[in-house]
């Protein structure tokens, strides 16, 4: 199957989904939901991307009808979380990047204000859910924010205030300190004090176990940190991916598909994650840029075994169906999404895509002409 396949099934969704948001598989359908989840800003992205490939105005007018409905959930504070840079980075910011739309850009700008506002300095870090001081989740931070921050670093190269730059640095800083762990695996989540900001330790949340390894997590460590070297020349991040990525690889099992965590004990459900799989590729390919030699070319193979092992097995052949990769999951315990179609899989499987083709969009780092 041919990318272009896989972009015209994107143009053929625009119908059906109409102003609404895939977010799990259905069979061969996609579930639909508002604008609502943390899932939100997937299917703009994966507009925007095809837009940016191809240059149909359709892919761009479908897009961007979607930006209203962005701006009335943050009137509305509809589910406010560190998934504002998820939200706000693959519609706004990508809108205004394609078409120089003012509007989009200011609302995303004010979407990493809103961010910027979840910075606990007590512990230096950006509180992950609820309400800013909540008793049970104001001390928590997750390995998924380091995805959040690129939102940060575009706002202070956009308003010229370092304020958002150094939020996004000292959260960075922490979770390189407290959830990468010295073999270069990671926990989920970390607690810490919120008054105080001493550490209480690790405690997972779609993760196996607190020790164990959820995969997607340890996806966005490569995939985070990558970005955050890319913002700020910081080699340390740049070393932090790799081992990250020399820790995804090592953990895989013999056919290079992900399961759902790392390191499960054989009477743990088995079920395969290829949205792990597809963000530790596209990460991966970010990565080889910024490494030298030996190493450069190490990682860029790893990122091609990837997704040859994705082509091969999970890419979804159905002419008729909605998905572009099969084998995603998106919460175990909950029962959420098993083995189905993910939108986040699918976003960053086509990312990856057009990174290894050499004509992607760069949402996540500086802006280019």
């Amino acid at each position: 199957m041919t990318l272009d396949t896989l972009l015209r099934r994107i143009k053929q969704n625009c119908e059906p989904f109409q102003g609404q948001f895939p977010t799990v598989g259905d069979g061969t359908r996609y579930r639909l939901t508002v604008n609502d989840n943390w899932l939100a800003g997937f299917w703009p992205g994966l507009l925007w991307l095809t837009y940016a490939h191809t240059r149909d105005q359709a892919f761009a007018v479908c897009a961007q009808s979607y930006l209203a409905s962005f701006r009335q959930r943050l009137d509305d504070r509809v589910h406010i979380t560190h998934d504002l840079g998820f939200l706000y980075t693959l519609s706004a910011r990508a809108q205004w990047q394609l078409t120089g739309n003012e509007e989009a850009r200011a609302l995303a700008l004010r979407a990493a204000d809103e961010l910027s506002q979840r910075y606990r300095p007590n512990g230096r870090y950006i509180q992950a859910w609820g309400a800013v001081g909540d008793p049970e989740q104001g001390g928590r931070a997750i390995i998924d924010t380091m995805m959040n921050l690129a939102l940060l670093y575009w706002a202070t190269d956009q308003t010229g205030s370092p304020r958002y730059a150094e939020i996004a640095t000292a959260h960075a800083d922490t979770t390189a300190q407290y959830l990468v762990r010295e073999d270069g695996g990671s926990y989920h989540t970390f607690f810490f004090d919120q008054e105080t900001g001493e550490p209480i330790g690790p405690q997972t949340h779609q993760g196996y176990a607190d020790d164990s390894l959820w995969a997607r997590g340890q996806s966005w460590v490569i995939f985070g940190f990558v970005v955050a070297a890319a913002w700020t020349g910081n080699g340390r991040y740049t070393q932090t991916a790799y081992q990250a990525a020399e820790r995804f690889m090592a953990e895989l099992p013999e056919n290079k598909l992900p399961l759902w965590d790392l390191r499960l004990p054989p009477g743990a459900p088995h079920y395969p994650d290829t949205s792990a799989s597809a963000i530790a590729a596209a990460g991966m390919l970010r990565l080889a840029g910024q490494l030298e030699g030996a190493a450069r070319e190490q990682v860029r193979q790893h990122a091609g075994t990837l997704l040859n092992a994705l082509n091969a097995c999970c890419l979804e052949t159905d002419p008729a169906a909605q998905g572009l990769l099969r084998g995603g999951t998106y919460h175990a315990h909950k029962q959420l999404g098993v083995d189905e179609y993910f939108i986040c899989g699918d976003y960053y499987y086509l990312e990856a895509l057009l990174m290894q083709a050499g004509h992607c969009p760069d949402f996540w780092g500086k802006p280019t002409a």
